[in-house]
């Protein structure tokens, strides 16, 4: 399974459009340095994790993630929000699906690439401030997967539609 958290734009701090690349580049970089520089992953055991605890190793799950994986605390890769979210909805998710986070599980990661880390400004009628376009889906920033960027792209051809039925 995978576990995303939100990250909002007060999270980029200040800066301009492209903070959101900034920012997976940075968790990425160090999520290589962390896997050891040579395209190994970092992981860490789920009760280390939840303890907030540096040490990991083998669990009850064995790594299936080729090359490999490298344990080491999580923390060290991704940002505080990010951990402490993470800590704070696990044990939900371990009330709804016992087990979930059985302390010998394991975390890896980082996958940052779950959307688009921009949105594209559009107005009320979809387009952009270029005046013909029509930014949507999850390139686009409006969606997170497949089924809501395709609804994005049905709002987006309503808007064409009715631009043009006028």
């Amino acid at each position: 399974s995978a576990l995303l958290v939100g990250v909002e734009p007060d999270d980029l701090g200040e800066g301009d459009v492209l903070a959101g690349v900034r920012l997976q580049r940075e968790w990425e970089r160090a999520a290589f340095r962390l896997g050891g520089g040579d395209y190994r992953a970092p992981a860490q055991r789920m009760g280390d994790f939840l303890a907030g605890a540096a040490r990991s190793g083998d669990g009850d799950v064995r790594p299936t993630y080729l090359p490999g994986v490298t344990y080491a605390p999580l923390s060290e890769c991704l940002p505080g929000f990010v951990i402490r979210s993470l800590r704070a909805a696990i044990p939900v998710f371990d009330r709804r699906i016992r087990g979930f986070a059985s302390p010998g599980s394991l975390l890896t990661g980082v996958e940052t690439r779950s959307s688009s880390p921009i949105r594209i400004p559009r107005g009320a009628d979809c387009q952009s401030a270029v005046r013909g376009l029509y930014p949507c889906g999850e390139g686009a920033g409006y969606a997170g997967g497949i089924l809501s960027a395709a609804v994005d792209g049905l709002k987006c051809a309503e808007a064409i539609i009715n631009r043009n039925s006028i």
